[in-house]
């Protein structure tokens, strides 16, 4: 069986109302794979690189084939009007840094970047936003990046930008049905080449 590690922000770990994606990976999975994941939503780059080598205790680190990653959601916040959490020329750097982390750390998986997902900009906070505009510029800046690292990138953008608005459970997040779509795609990335 394959050994998969998922790292990513709330869309894969889940929020108030949304299940996550990460949770339909691993029961699709079952049987097929051994899907791990940390405990908490990865947030932004910077964080995932401080707290990668905790969330990596207690597994077998080298046998884990595939590790599914992502960061960026938080990264282009604009929290109360202000610039994006993460400059996007540091979020390039960060990326490149918690890809050799990543590594160092499982240094025989494949190593799968997922863009960043669609926002619903009506539905959402102005003290706490995000711009779709924004988001394509950072999904734009994470291809540079894997293009130049050889690292695949799963399209979740493209994907969820064009779902139905019922599919959200919130603005940024997504109910059940929508984090299915979104576990199949992840699934399919990750095991293309053995069907």
């Amino acid at each position: 069986m394959k050994n998969i590690f998922l790292i990513g922000d709330s869309i894969r770990f889940g929020a108030p109302g949304s299940p996550g994606y990460g949770v339909y990976v691993k029961e699709k999975l079952e049987g097929r794979a051994n899907v791990y994941a940390p405990g908490e939503n990865c947030r932004f780059a910077q964080y995932t690189l401080r707290y990668l080598h905790e969330w990596a205790n207690g597994i077998d680190r080298e046998k884990i084939d595939i590790v599914h990653w992502n960061n960026g959601l938080w990264d282009v916040l604009r929290l109360f009007g202000d610039e994006p959490l993460t400059e996007i020329e540091t979020y390039g750097i960060m990326l490149k840094r918690v890809y050799k982390r990543i590594k160092f750390l499982f240094p025989n998986a494949k190593v799968i970047f997922a863009l960043s997902t669609a926002v619903i900009e009506e539905w959402g906070n102005p003290d706490f936003f995000r711009y779709n505009r924004e988001i394509e510029q950072y999904n734009n800046k994470a291809r540079e990046v894997m293009m130049e690292l050889g690292v695949e990138v799963n399209d979740l953008y493209s994907l969820s930008a064009g779902f139905d608005n019922s599919l959200h459970s919130d603005w940024v997040h997504f109910g059940e049905e929508g984090s299915k779509i979104l576990a199949d795609k992840v699934i399919e990335v990750c095991f293309k080449n053995e069907e």
